[in-house]
């Protein structure tokens, strides 16, 4: 072969490299995408059935403070080693099955006990809601992180070597446990710790199914990555740079978890907290910060929605910055940075878009009248959770190209400033609403007569009437500036991080992709504005009949900033190359 036939080769096998990584790249987000959509679809069923199920926005509440609580630590556990194991599979998959019994080993020695120290922990855990009844609730739920720690091992490892099929299959596996296990326990009648138990049986069904699998699965592919000779010292050198990255990765994740759940558990905290002058009121503070946190959580859930988006992307776009990184392969890493922001950005500034500007219209046709004070703060979230998207893709391509501890002190910066700006900002509200209500507990007597102790009965409600009913007029208040504080932290961390990509990498989402989108969410505040939907339809027309409706004016929205977007010529052959090439058939 001529020195001429191989420059020519060259460029072919190249272009040819790069259509095929495109290929199972488009390929993979699809199927990643639709385990997230399913897990969304069987979320909703979840957060949208258990306000009605459990029957109280109270009790609500309660699911909602303990599963975030475990999600915080469940989310360190299952991010941190999926990552970490998907990382270094990915560089080396011949030495994948290595360092999947390396992660099972250490886990057991981190894993389990971590497990053990949150069962051990949970009266003081109780103790920082002001609520002692969670405490049993909170131990049943650590078994839940047991069982992730070695799911997320499993999951990483399936990650690493591109098998995405079979990762969305677990995703759609364990979303559908976890909604049979928690709805169904509560529809027999076990309430509240029915629902936190499905979650654990879900959680331990899953984590045996994917074990079993993936291990059948490393045997099929050892023909596929065979064995290299390596050194003597290379699997203590592979250990000591996984509990390294795991580390890194653990503390980031516990970072990034405690930034999206810190407005709830300080709203929750400080909302419960009595003063000196209304001393005897526990019980009712208690039920109404319970019920604050029922209120914020279901706007929470629905605000999140372009976040699990996301999610898919990052699992698809990680290996390829790891690998692409490793191989110091610059311009593609450039290239994978730039189009991943510029397809995450159409993605979710659309849904949050949507969302944002259909807030109260949402929380009326899914929820009863008195959600409706978590209308604004909805609206208001709904616009951090683009910068917070886009803030958890930008850390986790940092990440991907092997720099955790950047993230982890970027992240760390965030969650500093999310719980300092919700405790100030949530406090300042609760100082002024408490100081200006004047109460007297009045206490049941003994009554001579059944209509005596009737009466008693009235005059103690009605008491505690008096002080509930103001205090709970200035929920939109608390819930607001609990999201405006989140709004805040979230920008700075995403700017902080976008920072950073472009100095290292010269890469970021395309200016005229959000001029073009800037444009589109204009046109969509017009649609709002001249097309509203009153809240009082929801009589007229029942629950299902509205939400039709709104469902409708959202489809609407949603294809108007399409069109202006194709319209500016955001969209291109390009684009249109990339469809075929993820649906063709070869």
């Amino acid at each position: 072969m001529s020195k001429n036939e191989t420059k020519t080769d060259a460029p072919e096998s190249s272009v040819d490299e790069a259509a095929e990584t495109a290929k199972k790249t488009g390929r993979g987000f699809l199927v990643i995408t639709g385990a997230k959509m399913w897990f969304m679809v069987t979320g909703a069923v979840i957060q949208l059935g258990l306000p009605i199920f459990l029957g109280s926005p109270e009790q609500f509440g309660v699911f909602k403070i303990v599963t975030e609580a475990i999600s915080l630590i469940n989310m360190v556990m299952i991010t941190g080693t999926l990552q970490a194991v998907s990382k270094l599979v990915s560089e080396q998959p011949h030495a994948a099955k290595r360092v999947v019994n390396q992660a099972l080993k250490l886990q057991l020695f981190l894993g389990l006990p971590i497990a053990a120290v949150y069962a051990l922990g949970s009266p003081w855990i109780a103790e920082q809601f002001n609520d002692p009844t969670l405490t049993n609730l909170i131990r049943l739920s650590s078994l839940i992180i047991a069982f992730y720690a070695f799911y997320a091992i499993f999951v990483g490892y399936l990650n690493g070597v591109k098998e995405f099929v079979r990762q969305a299959s677990l995703d759609i596996t364990f979303a559908t446990l976890k909604m049979v296990g928690i709805v169904g326990l509560v529809l027999l009648g076990f309430g509240v710790g029915g629902a936190v138990a499905g979650f654990v049986g879900a959680a331990g069904i899953i984590c045996l199914i994917s074990g079993v699998w993936v291990f059948r699965i490393m045997r099929t592919h050892a023909d596929r990555f065979p064995a290299k000779d390596e050194d003597e010292d290379a699997p203590k050198e592979a250990l000591k740079r996984l509990l390294g990255y795991l580390v890194l990765i653990m503390v980031y994740t516990f970072a990034l978890n405690g930034l999206m759940r810190a407005d709830l558990f300080v709203l929750k905290s400080v909302t419960s907290e009595v003063p000196a002058h209304l001393s005897g009121a526990e019980g009712l503070f208690n039920l109404i910060s319970s019920k604050f946190a029922g209120f914020y959580g279901a706007v929470l859930n629905i605000a999140r929605i372009p976040y699990q988006g996301v999610i898919a992307v990052t699992f698809v776009i990680f290996p390829l910055i790891s690998e692409s990184t490793f191989k110091k392969d610059r311009s593609k890493t450039q290239a994978y940075i730039k189009d991943t922001f510029r397809y995450c950005l159409l993605l979710i500034a659309g849904v949050g878009g949507l969302l944002a500007l259909n807030a109260d219209s949402i929380i009326a046709g899914l929820y009863s009248s008195e959600y409706g004070a978590a209308a604004s703060a909805l609206a208001i979230l709904s616009v951090s959770i683009i910068f917070f998207a886009l803030y958890y893709v930008a850390t986790t391509i940092i990440i991907g190209a092997g720099r955790p501890s950047v993230a982890v002190v970027i992240m760390a910066i965030s969650l500093a400033m999310s719980a300092g700006l919700n405790y100030w900002f949530v406090n300042e509200v609760h100082d002024e609403t408490v100081a200006q209500l004047d109460w007297t507990p009045l206490e049941s007597q003994e009554a001579a007569t059944a209509q005596g102790a009737v009466q008693n009965a009235i005059a103690v409600a009605q008491n505690r009437v008096d002080l509930a009913g103001p205090y709970l007029l200035e929920g939109a208040n608390y819930m607001e500036s609990a999201a405006v504080a989140t709004t805040i932290a979230m920008f700075v961390g995403f700017l902080l991080s976008l920072l950073w990509l472009w100095k290292n990498y010269g890469a970021a989402a395309p200016p005229m992709t959000v001029v073009r989108i800037l444009a589109a969410l204009g046109a969509l505040y017009g649609v709002d504005y001249l097309v509203q939907l009153p809240t009082a339809w929801v009589a007229e027309y029942g629950k299902i009949g509205y939400l039709g409706i709104v469902a409708g004016k959202m489809a609407a929205m949603g294809l108007l900033f399409l069109v202006v977007l194709f319209v500016l010529r955001e969209f291109g052959e390009k684009d249109l190359n990339r469809v075929k090439a993820v649906i063709g058939k070869k």
